[in-house]
């Protein structure tokens, strides 16, 4: 038998994939004949909908860019004019030898697009400094172009991690636009095929860590002879500063500019600025704890995580320069700007510092300007600059003037960012109607007081009220989407407009109507835990705020802090209950119980015994509890506020995606990877516990099928679905429409 020739490729060298893509741009058939540029565009559309809320994964990040970049080349490759070729360099610098393979301008649009092709392995490592050798050529004939005026294509028979980790980094982290094309040759004609680079390696974050946001304030001793009106121009002029230039200079962060209402009683200056920024050493830890990284990943991550190296680099990191000094120089001619009071966004924004005695930045410190750079100034733009977007889900800021900048919507933006929400997810637990009841609470008290104050008085109060109202109004847009997203809700919420602080009388009134629609038309009949939880924080909010009754001597405060009591008693009961019966998670809610309350609670002597032992726990000891941890508690075994949902759209999401973090999950010895379904209509990627998957749940084919999990309604379940249906949006919980 004769032996069968292999045939040979067509394209032995680069020169011959260059001279077919010259013909190809020639032919003006060169964007017609690359395949996933579409799938570009549907993966966009889940991060631009105006029906989603953009979360902030830094996992997803990269991502992003590199689609944003795909896809600001890709609508560029038409009408090309060549301008070189590699037979002639483009240097203005005589010996001086530079040739780009392909290098076109579009006069359209005044574009200049490089094209590198690489189709050997050792040329890998060259392509990044040809890039930049090449871009940077260009702009020595044409200075001070941007990333939009040169574009990059990268057209390679594979991407190596090498090649993605480095023209990743230049997307992301240089925004610099590229088009990544494999090229294959293997069939019986060339194809080109979007390339989208994974080099993110997931660290599991979804809102910033505890300490994701440090902040510091930049206080001001102005000099003699300035104006309030001057102090406060010379302040806006120095967060202008910093945030340019911390924008050059990299990293993310804000600049806030800030009253004090008591300066010159305790503070120099009536206006000065706090500053934060993200903080690149929080994430390790997060992810190690998550179980994304392990200090045997790599040498590096072992340097980071052990040893306590880790605080050693978050302590001496000099982030209050990361402007180059820029605030400090300029408020140095007006007066002395000295930086102080080192902490963190969720330490400021954390709602426990109601309950201290001493004087906290919310009592005496209102925001007036508020400005973002890096990774936090592309979040907080993209929120406002989709006014369909604001118009859904934040009406009340989708009006002229409401953007990042101004400071109750710049503070809410960055509370999305940083602080883990109370209505987690869109999930309305037990504890998240008694949070709200104390935050509705709350800002009833203060706005009434504020409104039938004193001149005098309600200038010192400015601040309290700006504070109670950004406590609270990230659930009240959870409110407003559950209303519109719940079939069972027929009659729209009462508005509580914010600023219209006419009288008390009327505050208090708009308010109590609001209460009876909620407990009536979103709580709903039947649910006496869930209206006892709303109602006990409505009317218990003065006990865990010492502005309210410092002393305890308000006799009005003894009939509510008795029946704020016995409710902690009677839910810590059923809580002891739960622990010592058959509930499927006894053994979590008899920790949780331990935890909190280490041997008072006797659970292993029975539940006779631990609700012998509850009784006798002391009122100022239950009232502690009651804030925070009793309802949490009972989350444990109190199902959340159930709503019958619309199903969610599958038009616009970024499945791929989706895909890869699942098989990372994998690789990284996950069992039980899961696609989730929230209740809020966020759909997130997790993972389940081993006890809370039967045998009939097993992913036979993890390429083709992954765990879904749909939370809902009352109880969650979980299937076996395949990555089409959900594509389809056949997956219970899930749509897909006729027409995209």
């Amino acid at each position: 038998m004769a032996k069968r020739s292999v045939p040979k490729p067509r394209f032995k060298s680069e020169q011959a994939v260059q001279d077919w893509l010259e013909a190809l741009i020639a032919s003006g058939k060169l964007h017609g004949s690359i395949e996933g540029a579409d799938r570009v565009d549907a993966a966009l559309r889940d991060s631009e909908s105006a029906e989603m809320w953009p979360s902030f994964p830094i996992d997803y990040l990269s991502r992003l860019r590199n689609l944003q970049a795909a896809r600001s080349v890709l609508g560029s490759l038409h009408g090309l004019e060549l301008i070189s070729k590699n037979n002639t360099s483009i240097s203005r610098t005589k010996g001086e030898s530079l040739f780009t393979d392909l290098l076109y301008c579009r006069p359209e649009t005044s574009q200049f697009i490089i094209i590198e092709v690489k189709n050997q392995k050792a040329s890998v490592r060259e392509t990044v400094t040809e890039l930049l050798a090449y871009e940077h050529e260009i702009l020595n004939h044409i200075p001070f172009a941007g990333s939009k005026d040169v574009l990059m294509t990268v057209v390679s028979l594979e991407f190596s991690p090498l090649l993605d980790h480095a023209l990743t980094g230049l997307i992301t982290w240089n925004r610099r636009r590229i088009l990544c094309l494999q090229f294959d040759d293997s069939g019986p004609e060339p194809r080109l095929l979007v390339h989208i680079p994974k080099a993110w390696a997931a660290v599991g974050q979804e809102t910033l860590s505890a300490s994701g946001i440090i902040t510091a304030s930049l206080s001001f001793d102005p000099k003699d002879g300035l104006t309030d009106h001057q102090i406060r121009a010379v302040c806006e002029t120095g967060a202008a500063l910093m945030v340019r230039e911390a924008e050059r200079a990299g990293g993310s962060g804000f600049a806030m500019v800030v009253h004090d209402h008591l300066s010159r009683k305790m503070t120099q200056s009536p206006y000065f600025i706090i500053a934060g920024v993200v903080n690149p050493f929080s994430f390790l830890p997060e992810a190690e704890a998550g179980g994304f990284v392990d200090s045997s990943s790599s040498v590096l991550s072992r340097y980071v995580l052990e040893g306590g190296v880790l605080g050693d680099l978050s302590l001496s990191w000099n982030w209050l320069s990361s402007d180059d000094n820029a605030a400090v120089e300029y408020l140095r001619g007006f007066g002395r700007p000295t930086w102080e009071g080192l902490s963190d966004w969720n330490h400021f924004r954390d709602v426990r510092r109601w309950r201290h005695t001493d004087l906290t930045p919310d009592r005496h410190i209102m925001p007036v300007s508020i400005d973002f750079w890096g990774v936090l100034g592309d979040y907080v733009r993209d929120a406002v600059r989709h006014t369909e977007r604001m118009k859904h889900f934040m009406h009340g800021f989708a009006q002229p003037g409401h953007d990042w900048r101004y400071p109750r919507l710049g503070v809410l933006l960055l509370d999305e960012i940083s602080i883990r929400p109370v209505v987690e997810k869109g999930q309305w637990t037990f504890s998240a109607i008694f949070s709200f009841g104390i935050r509705l609470g709350r800002l009833c008290a203060i706005t009434a007081q504020f409104a039938d104050a004193d001149e005098k008085t309600t200038r010192l109060m400015h601040a309290g009220v700006f504070w109670a109202e950004a406590d609270i109004i990230a659930m009240l847009h959870e409110v407003a989407w559950r209303y519109v997203s719940a079939k069972e809700i027929t009659v729209p919420p009462p508005v509580i407009p914010f600023g219209l602080y006419d009288s008390g009388e009327n505050i208090i009134g708009r308010i109590r109507d609001f209460a009876r629609w909620f407990r009536k038309e979103f709580i709903g009949p039947d649910l006496e835990l869930m209206h006892a939880a709303f109602v006990t924080g409505l009317n218990s909010y003065a006990l865990f705020d010492v502005q309210f009754d410092a002393t305890g001597s308000d006799p009005s405060m003894i009939p509510i802090k008795e029946n704020a009591v016995a409710q902690a008693r009677d839910w810590l009961k059923w809580t002891a209950v739960s622990a010592t019966g058959s509930a499927f998670n006894a053994k979590s809610i008899a920790a949780a119980i331990k935890a909190a309350f280490g041997k008072a609670i006797p659970l292993s002597k029975g539940k006779n015994a631990a609700l012998v032992a509850i009784d006798k726990l002391d009122a100022d000891l239950l009232i502690d509890k009651l804030f925070q941890t009793i309802p949490q508690l009972v989350d444990l075994w109190h199902p959340q506020l159930s709503h019958t949902l619309g199903p969610l759209s599958t038009n616009e999401r970024d499945w791929d995606w989706y895909e890869d973090q699942i098989r990372a999950a994998r690789l990284r010895g996950e069992k039980y990877p899961c696609i989730v379904l929230s209740a809020g209509g966020q759909i997130g990627v997790g993972v389940l516990p081993l006890d809370a998957i039967g045998t009939a749940l097993n992913v036979s084919d993890p390429e083709k099928e992954v765990l879904f999990v749909n939370n809902e309604t009352l109880a969650e379940f979980t299937m076996v679905v395949t990555w089409d249906n959900l594509r389809a949006g056949t997956v219970p919980g899930l749509f897909r429409s006729a027409t995209e």
